[in-house]
């Protein structure tokens, strides 16, 4: 069993339900710490010819470390821009009244963290793109350790005998470490795929801009652009 694992972050990208799809379990990092002007608590849409952040205020007075999970959203103002940036940029598109209406009624809920909202969007886009791998929480099993001990220690807690990486964790992933744990270690081939968006092509975007352009026909996109490929370490095994 593959475990796969990532920090709730604000409407992702492509790349990471990829990576959740070919994995055979998926875990949330809510208990990670907060890194400011991340990820997190921002992504990026399409706005014409130009992409637009759109970035969830959070309150980080005091609360230095904070995890993700205990991250409190600062006010609600925020909401309504958001809501109306994403019609502005999508209305037009062929798919738009088809998915708007959730994601709306997500953003517009009330949440008690960033972590919270974070994950109902992660978990309600998972299901419009038909992904069905099992969903765990770190918080569940109170993860003591960081890293590439973190990744063992977590798979060990789920039951799985190999861990899924994409290609950013290279500079800290150590897969002799993961081996002599027991552990085969897959990294996330993945190429960014292209699709039609109306203008130009521009890639790198909430996984929203997929959604919106390309209906139904994105389930199939998203599992096709990336594939599990086992790492060096145990192909010598």
């Amino acid at each position: 069993m593959i475990l796969s694992a990532h920090q709730p972050v604000y409407l992702p990208g492509i790349i990471l339900f990829n990576k959740i799809a070919i994995s055979d379990v998926f875990m949330f990092l809510g208990h990670a710490q907060l890194v400011s002007h991340s990820w997190h608590s921002r992504n990026r849409i399409r706005q014409g010819d130009k992409e637009l952040f759109l970035t969830v205020p959070v309150q980080t007075s005091g609360r230095f470390g904070q995890p993700i999970d205990d991250t409190r959203i600062a006010n609600s103002h925020w909401k309504r821009k958001h809501i109306e940036s994403i019609a502005q940029s999508y209305r037009k598109r062929p798919f738009f009244d088809a998915y708007f209406g959730p994601i709306e009624a997500l953003l517009l809920a009330d949440w008690p963290s960033l972590g919270t909202m974070n994950k109902a969007l992660i978990r309600h886009l998972m299901e419009v793109l038909e992904i069905q791998t099992p969903v765990l929480e770190s918080a569940d099993y109170e993860p003591k350790e960081h890293k590439t001990d973190l990744l063992i220690e977590l798979s060990k807690a789920a039951g799985a005998d190999g861990f899924l990486s994409n290609e950013g964790s290279r500079v800290y992933v150590r897969e002799d470490a993961m081996a002599a744990a027991g552990l085969n270690h897959y990294w996330q081939i993945f190429s960014h795929p292209t699709y039609e968006q109306g203008r130009s092509f521009m890639s790198n975007l909430s996984v929203i801009d997929l959604l919106f352009n390309s209906g139904p026909a994105a389930a199939e996109i998203v599992r096709a652009c990336g594939h599990a490929e086992i790492g060096a370490v145990a192909q010598k095994a």
